[in-house]
């Protein structure tokens, strides 16, 4: 009897055996092995098949990884700061053209003559906007007729015809002071007087080459005592003996045009150095 029992266990391993074969090819060939062996047996053989390969697909999630890509798109954000190429705009300032000088003159003949210094200025940088030249007149007389000019500069060339009535340096710069105040330019030029060939002027034999020279002697120290600027526009052509050249003056008084055009241009330098001297 117990020999019939033994082929019976042998099916059921065989059976066992087949299951496990078909589970790894198909799984839906285990419902039919197991129904096949007795129901207690097919319990076990559901727990493999249940989940554990079905769960493998899970390692699909990691393709989720090129969401970095997304910081990427950050440093485009970076690129926004090439808005500071708008900071070219200061360049714009450099641009203003510089103003020009303003220039007026208080004088005699030597500004009012033709074709005098005044009348040959020749500098785009500098605007005469007019001013008061008399021939023949004394300070006191130039004072009479000057006004109050918005001037950047004013040029006071006088004293010339003072000499001929014998007036003294003293009363000369007072007046000029009274002119300088009178006008009321932000800066002032004073010029020294011409040379002069006259050594025996009118009934008093005045020397006015002499005078002359001591005149400028005292306009030069009244210019730096007040803080202006003196120039001596004549001091290349004027000889030792403080005369005139004879091819540098028309009647021993009055220069001629070539040697004007030569003071003019000084004039213009001077005029530059009494604004941007006082800038320094």
């Amino acid at each position: 009897m117990p020999h019939p029992q033994r082929p019976s266990r042998l099916p059921f391993i065989a059976a066992t055996a087949s299951v496990v074969v078909v589970a790894g090819v198909l799984l839906a060939a285990i419902p039919n092995t197991a129904t096949a062996v007795e129901s207690p047996i097919a319990a076990p053989t559901a727990t493999p098949t249940t989940s554990a390969p079905v769960e493998t697909p899970a390692p699909a999630v990691p393709t989720a990884t090129p969401a970095p890509t997304v910081p990427t798109a950050v440093p485009t954000a970076t690129s926004a700061p090439t808005v500071p190429t708008a900071t070219p705009k200061p360049t714009a300032t450099p641009k203003p053209t510089p103003s020009t000088i303003s220039v007026t003159y208080a004088g005699d003949s030597l500004t009012a003559m033709d074709g005098s210094w005044m009348r040959q200025l020749n500098d785009k940088t500098l605007t005469n906007i007019g001013g008061t030249a008399i021939g023949g007149a004394t300070v006191p007389r130039i004072l009479t007729n000057v006004s109050a000019r918005d001037a950047d500069v004013l040029v006071v060339m006088a004293g010339t015809n003072d000499i001929r009535y014998a007036r003294s340096s003293t009363t000369i710069t007072q007046n000029i002071g009274k002119v300088v105040h009178k006008v009321g330019a932000r800066h002032v030029v004073i010029a020294a007087i011409a040379p002069s060939n006259v050594t025996k002027y009118g009934k008093k034999h005045i020397d006015r080459r002499k005078q002359g020279e001591i005149l400028n002697r005292d306009l030069q120290n009244y210019a730096l005592t007040n803080g202006y600027l003196f120039v001596d526009p004549w001091a290349a052509d004027r000889q030792l003996n403080g005369g005139w050249p004879s091819n540098r003056t028309i009647d021993g008084t009055h220069p001629t045009v070539a040697m004007s055009k030569k003071v003019s241009v000084r004039m213009q330098q001077a005029i530059h150095i009494a604004v941007e001297g006082a800038k320094g």
